[in-house]
C-alpha cells in the first residue's frame, strides 16, 4: 500500500451526511451492507442453501455425495452386482455386461469420485475456477451478535484505513488478507465457517505495527483496544467459546500485520526507529543533561518522569513542581521524539 494525502473524515461535521460517508468510505460501508443483506437472506445462516455458492465449497457436497453413492449401489444391485464385504461382485449366473450398462457405471463412478473429492477437498469447488469463493466467506454470519460485533470492528478499523490509502488500496487489503486467512481456515477445518473476524483482525495487525514502526496519530489504537483483540485471539484458540474461526484470527493477523510493517518501512518508518535509538543511545552515554530546573536542580535523568519547562520571563527552565507563578508564560521542551 502506498500513502495517500489526507482526506477529510467523515465524522467531521461538515462531511458526515450520508452521501460524504458513501464517497469516502465505499468498500466498508458495502461490506457491512452486503453482510447484513446476505444475514437476512440466509436466516442468519439457518438457510445455508441460499448462500452456497458463498461458502469456500459447496455445503450440498455430503448430500450430493449420499444420493450419487445409495444410487450407485442401486444400479449395481439392478446389474446383478451382490455385496460382498466391503465390494460388489458380480453374481456367477449373470451374463456379460452389455456396452450400455458398462458406459453408465462408468458415468456414474465418475460423478461418484467426483463427489468424494468435493467432500474432502475444501479448495475442490476454487480449484474448478469458481475463485470467488476465497473471499465470499467474510460476508456469511451465523448470528446477531455475530454480525454485530464484526460490523463495529469493520467500521473502527476500515474508518481509519480506507479514508487514508483511499478505497481501492483498501480493498486490496480486504481481499488479500481474506483470500489468504479464509485459505488458511479451509484447509484447517474444512469450508464450512464465515465471517469478516479474519478481516478486522488483519486490519488490526495492519494498523498495529504501521503504528508501531511508523508513529503518527492516524493509526493509533486504544491500548484497551490492542489488549481486547490480543486476548481474544488467545482466548478463542483454548476453546472456551466454543467453535471459532481461529485459523483466519490468526493468518489474518499476521497477513495484516505484515503489509502494515511493509507500508511502515516504504514509508520511512525504519529510518525514524533508528533516529530514536540513536538518541536514547546518545542520551544514555551522555555527560549532559538536556535539561535542569533552576529551582531545585532536578534533571531528566534524576527524575525521569517530571516534565520540564522554560520561562519566557526569565528564560529559565523549571521542572513541572516548581513552575514560576505565572505559569502561562512557559513554554514546554520535552523533545519530540
Amino acid at each position: 500500500m502506498s500513502n495517500r494525502p489526507w482526506s477529510p473524515n467523515p465524522r467531521d461535521s461538515k462531511s458526515g451526511s450520508l452521501a460524504a460517508l458513501t464517497h469516502h468510505l465505499p468498500v466498508t460501508l458495502f461490506l457491512i451492507v452486503i453482510s447484513a443483506v446476505v444475514a437476512a437472506l440466509t436466516q442468519f445462516g439457518g438457510s445455508p442453501d441460499k448462500a452456497d455458492g458463498l461458502f469456500m465449497a459447496s455445503q450440498q457436497s455430503f448430500a450430493n455425495f449420499e444420493s450419487l453413492r445409495t444410487k450407485y449401489q442401486e444400479t449395481l444391485e439392478e446389474f446383478g452386482f451382490v455385496p460382498a464385504e466391503d465390494r460388489y461382485e458380480r453374481s456367477a449366473d449373470k451374463g456379460p455386461l452389455t456396452p450400455e450398462q458398462t458406459s453408465e457405471l462408468k458415468e456414474m463412478d465418475k460423478e461418484l469420485s467426483l463427489a468424494r473429492e468435493r467432500l474432502h477437498d475444501p479448495l475442490a469447488d476454487i480449484k474448478r475456477g469458481q475463485v470467488w469463493r476465497l473471499v465470499t466467506p467474510i460476508v456469511l454470519h451465523f448470528g446477531i451478535m455475530h454480525l454485530v460485533f464484526n460490523m463495529m470492528w469493520l467500521w473502527q478499523f476500515g474508518l481509519v484505513l480506507e479514508m487514508r490509502f483511499g478505497w481501492r488500496r483498501f480493498l486490496e487489503l480486504v481481499v488479500v488478507v481474506a483470500a489468504l486467512s479464509n485459505l488458511a481456515q479451509g484447509l484447517w477445518s474444512g469450508s464450512n465457517f464465515g465471517g469478516m473476524s479474519g478481516v478486522n483482525y488483519g486490519l488490526f495487525g495492519f494498523l498495529l505495527l504501521r503504528g508501531k514502526l511508523h508513529p503518527n496519530p492516524e493509526f493509533t489504537i486504544n491500548p484497551n483496544t490492542v489488549a481486547f483483540m490480543l486476548i481474544w485471539l488467545v482466548v478463542c484458540f483454548t476453546g472456551l467459546v466454543g467453535h471459532v474461526a481461529n485459523a483466519t484470527h490468526l493468518v489474518g493477523f499476521l497477513v495484516g500485520g505484515t503489509i502494515g510493517a511493509a507500508n511502515a518501512v516504504q514509508a520511512g518508518g525504519w529510518q525514524i526507529l533508528k533516529r530514536r535509538q540513536h538518541f536514547r543511545a546518545a542520551m544514555a552515554t551522555s555527560a549532559h543533561n538536556l535539561h535542569l530546573c533552576a529551582t531545585c536542580g532536578k534533571t531528566e535523568r534524576s527524575s525521569p518522569n517530571l516534565d520540564f519547562f522554560v520561562s519566557q520571563h526569565d528564560h529559565q527552565e523549571y521542572c513541572s513542581e516548581h513552575l514560576p507563578e505565572n505559569r502561562g508564560s512557559t513554554s514546554d521542551t520535552r523533545p519530540k521524539t
